[in-house]
């Protein structure tokens, strides 16, 4: 399992470092969501591998957090502690000016998610 929460960091970064003007990056990023998905859908029933993709929550660095925050909530069965972190995480991203298109799609996430869960 640890191999699978490497490797979706790894396409974590991918999607972070997407150009959006270059069609071929974006279909790497793409491809990249398709199978960080997989990689949730494959952890999802094994506590000790949610744990653990959980703590990815902690690393902020090339916005690995803000990924797995998006997949925590919309993949996996978490506390309210949790949820809650992951909701905030996309929170801050969603009014980060610095995001630009990135924060108003944040944004849009957010509205469709309450829609969907509250």
């Amino acid at each position: 399992m640890e191999d699978l929460i490497e490797e979706y960091k790894e396409l974590a970064i991918i999607c972070f470092k997407t150009d959006y003007s270059d069609f071929n990056s974006v279909k790497n990023n793409n491809k990249s969501v398709d199978r960080m998905i997989e990689i949730v859908e494959e952890i999802r029933f094994i506590d000790k591998a949610v744990k653990h993709f959980i703590k990815l929550l902690n690393i902020e660095d090339q916005q690995i957090n803000l990924w797995a925050a998006i997949h925590i909530l919309e993949k996996l069965s978490v506390d309210s502690r949790v949820k809650e972190k992951a909701l905030n995480i996309i929170k801050i991203a969603a009014q980060n000016k610095n995001l630009g298109v990135k924060a108003m799609g944040f944004r849009m996430w957010l509205e469709d998610w309450h829609k969907r869960n509250m």
